[in-house]
């Protein structure tokens, strides 16, 4: 097994290295910098399809509703008077 890895070794070291041209490390991050702006884009679409399915699906949930109009009392706007005159006991 040694002897072998020695030979590979060996083998490696007497090949001579490809010329690497001068603009390889800028197209390396021109590369990296379209992987990128790819999972960016599926990212945003995915999160678009997510809002736009759960839009659909509480739209048609609730789109079945009847629309009631109550006449009851509102808890806001019946019972005690909460305006600061009342509250500060002024009199008009």
């Amino acid at each position: 097994m040694t002897e072998k890895f020695s030979k590979i070794m060996e083998d490696l070291g007497h090949q001579s290295s490809p010329d690497i041209g001068p603009d390889f490390e800028a197209g390396i991050w021109s590369r990296v910098s379209q992987i990128e702006s790819r999972q960016l884009a599926r990212g945003r679409n995915g999160l678009a399809a997510i809002m736009l399915v759960t839009a659909l699906s509480v739209g048609m949930i609730s789109g079945g509703n009847e629309a009631i109009a109550s006449s009851g009392s509102s808890y806001l706007s019946d019972g005690p008077d909460y305006s600061p005159a009342t509250l500060l006991h002024i009199l008009p």
